[in-house]
Formats: C-alpha cells, structure tokens, sequence
C-alpha cells in the first residue's frame, strides 16, 4: 500500500509540467512518473568515450612511420618513403586501390586539408609485419575529433618498417557530444516523465578497462559536474554520487559525497569496476563500501554484473544478497536492469526473486530497475521469463527506468515504448510500474 510519503509525492509529480497520467489519458498513454536511471554526460566523460580505452604497445619502428606519416601529411614526396615498393592504398571516393609507392603517397599526401594525428586504436604482430586499427584524429582534450578510420597494414624492409596497405575510410566514428541537465529534462518532457534520477558516471574515471584516465580527482570532478546539473532542475531531477568499491579511493569519495549533501544516493558498476564477487578481497572492499553508505543513509543502486562478461549467475547473487546487501540494512538497495544487467541472467533473476518471496530478511528493502529490460527481451520467451519473475518479486518492488540516451541507445520515450511493447504485462500491470515511485524519493531532504 501506497505511505502518505509516497502519496504526496505522487500528487507533486501529476503537477509537473508535461506529464499525462494513465487515469487522465487512459493506460494506452500511460507515462512514468519517474526515469529511476538516468545519467547526464559532462564534457570530460564525452571526451572519455571519444577516445580509446587501452594505451597501445607498438614496435619503436612502426612508431616511427606513424610520426613521421603525421609530420610530411601534405608533402606527396616525403611520404613516399614510408611505403613499400608495391603497397596498396584504398581511394573510397573513386571506389579503386591505388598501387605503388608513388600513387600511395600522392594520394595520401593530398587528402586531408589539414594536419591530423594517427591514433592507434589496436595492433597485432610479429618481427615479420603488423597490422593497424587507427583512427585519424585532431585536436586534444574534449576537443579531439576521429575524422577517419584507417587500416594500416606494416613490413620490415631491412632496418625500417614501411606501410605495404593503408585503407582509409571517412567520416570516422560519430563524435559523442555531453548531455546536461537541459537536455535531458526536453526528453523527459517530450515522454511525459515527471522526474528522473540521475546517476553520475564518476566510476568511468577509476575504471581498469580505461587505463589511461584512471584519476581520483576525475571521480569527484564528474560527481561534483553531475550534482550541479541536477541542482538547476530541483524539481525534476535528483543526482546519485559513483565510485569504484573495489578501488584505493573508494573510502575517500565516498566521504566526499557523504559531505556534499547534494546526493540522495550511490550508483556502483561492478562490471565497470570489474569488482569480482568470487574474490574475498573484493568482496570485503565492497562490502564497506555497502556499510558506509548504510551510516551515512544513502539508497544504492547497483550495476551487479561483473567484469567478467556471461560469468554473472546464481554464485554472485548470493554473494550479492548475504554479504553485501545485508551490510546496508537500513536503506533500499536497487539491482539495476532487474537481474543486474547486461547479457540476461535467468538464474541469478531466480535468486533474488525468490529471496524476495521467501520474505527473506535480507531483501526485505530490495528493489529492481527494469532499465534495458525491454530492449534484452528480444523474444516472446525472454519476456515472459522477466515478466513472470517481476511478478514473483512483486510490483510494488520495481521501478522504471531508462538509461542515458547517448549513442544510439534510445531516449526515454523510445525505451518506454520498448518496455510496453515486449514485456507481456496487463494494462494495469504496466500502469503500477509507471507509478511506482522509489522510497527515498517520497520525502526531500537537501
């Protein structure tokens, strides 16, 4: 049953400009009245994803040809000698390889209108030759922009490496522009959601699979980025602070989120983090992570898949449930995308389902998010599997959500329709999902 605490919640989102209800409108135009998973993308973040994860290790002199590729980029006749005799160079407009060393360097050498730089993207090989995954490239920062992709293919001609093949393909990837607060209020606007939660991506910035941006400051940086945003809208947006638990600063940023008042909870990855919940270690680093929150009474919503790809079922869900979830007894704890996200794990679903109907103590404050539920239930059988076990655990328990619309993931009206379209609910089914509002939203505190 509905608190008054939820209640008046509830009348506050109905007045919010944009939003229908399902009693005004009828349940065919019934919309959320909270996005319980969102997340705005700061500059720096956009920068993130606009670059490649991993430093990659190359041959000195491979190395070598690429510098000096980047220096003689409009000089046809110093650049020939970085090709062999007969390489090979793709001219995608004219649809033709171009052959020799000569045509090779002419025609790259009068391409690009500007200087560029090689970013090396992946490298394989041997003292015999190698071969290149780049991308063209200019500017730095949050102004680096990849304007082609380019296969480079490498061989050793005595003491030097030259290019026997170099295929260049334009444009380069789609540039991933930031998403404020702005923005994404007109989205939830145009879908007729009230509010939105909205969780930071600090943990991106300490994460082992982007090696080269792992920073302290860069966490609290984003964190701090994503409370301001939010802030602007108080109304319609509230912020969850993020950080790696397994990590060496964790403690630390979390009592900076704890002090800056602003968060109204905490998002942790565990597949971003790669936190393994098969490894003591990790476990126990969490697991603090967990108790801290609990004192300091921050709701946590939790990406509970691990790092270690289709290796996420019933063993770290129980691990989940028994050591981590029973350390923050005292706030609601949310698995994020019902089972916890990313490939679809049927029997760790099954665990905490029927922990929930067992009346478990332990899940006694455990929720569910249905984010990206609707785009991983492909088929009739997959929607029926998560819709039964949604009404094993309850209704009442489960809270819509959408996740950030960069990329091509959808917008929030796009995943709401995804939602309705493969999960096999009721009308009224899908209207108490809609309406289900998250404890720690139904009073306001600073």
């Amino acid at each position: 049953m509905m608190g008054w605490g939820s209640l008046l919640a509830l009348v506050a989102a109905l007045a919010l400009p944009g939003h229908v209800s399902g009693a005004e409108t009828g349940s065919a135009e019934i919309a959320p009245q909270v996005d319980h998973h969102q997340h705005l993308l700061s500059p720096q973040a956009a920068a993130l994803l606009n670059n490649p994860r991993h430093a990659v290790e190359l041959p000195a002199g491979v190395a070598q040809v690429l510098r000096r590729h980047e220096e003689f980029w409009n000089d046809p006749r110093q650049l020939a000698a970085l090709y062999t005799t007969d390489a090979v160079v793709l001219d995608a407009d004219d649809e033709q390889w171009l052959r020799g060393r000569d045509e090779a360097a002419k025609f790259i050498g009068t391409r690009f209108a500007k200087p560029y730089q090689i970013t090396p993207v992946a490298y394989t090989g041997d003292a015999r030759g190698g071969h290149l995954a780049a991308y063209y490239s200019r500017g730095a920062g949050t102004e680096r922009r990849h304007i082609g992709h380019a296969r480079i293919d490498l061989v050793p001609e005595g003491s030097e490496w030259r290019i026997a093949l170099e295929h260049p393909t334009f444009p380069g990837p789609a540039a991933q522009e930031s998403l404020d607060a702005a923005r994404l209020v007109a989205m939830l606007d145009a879908a007729h959601i009230g509010r939105a939660v909205v969780l930071s991506v600090g943990y991106w910035f300490d994460s082992p699979t982007r090696p080269l941006y792992r920073s302290a400051d860069a966490v609290r940086a984003e964190n701090t980025w994503t409370a301001e945003q939010a802030a602007r809208f108080p109304d319609r947006l509230v912020a969850f602070c993020s950080l790696n638990p397994v990590s060496d600063h964790a403690a630390s940023v979390l009592r900076d989120c704890v002090a800056d008042r602003r968060f109204k909870g905490l998002k942790l990855h565990f597949g971003n983090s790669r936190v393994d919940l098969l490894n003591a270690d990790h476990v126990q680093r969490v697991r603090e992570v967990f108790a801290g929150a609990n004192e300091a009474k921050l709701p946590i919503v939790v990406h509970a898949t691990t790092g270690g790809g289709g290796d996420y079922g019933p063993a770290h869900a129980r691990v989940l449930l028994e050591e981590l979830v029973g350390a923050a007894p005292d706030v609601p704890v949310t698995i994020a995308h019902l089972w916890g996200g990313a490939a679809f794990s049927p029997e760790a679903l099954a665990v905490y389902a029927e922990a929930v109907a067992a009346r478990r103590p332990v899940a006694r404050r455990l929720y569910f998010d249905v984010t990206d539920v609707g785009l991983v239930a492909t088929t009739p059988e997959l929607g029926k599997t998560m819709a039964d076990r949604m009404r094993q655990i309850g209704l009442e328990r489960i809270f819509y959500g959408s996740d950030a619309a960069i990329g091509s993931h959808p917008d929030p009206a796009g995943s709401w329709a995804a939602f309705r379209k493969n999960l096999p609910l009721s009308p009224a089914e899908f209207e108490k999902v809609a309406n289900n509002i998250a404890p720690y939203l139904a009073t306001r505190g600073p």
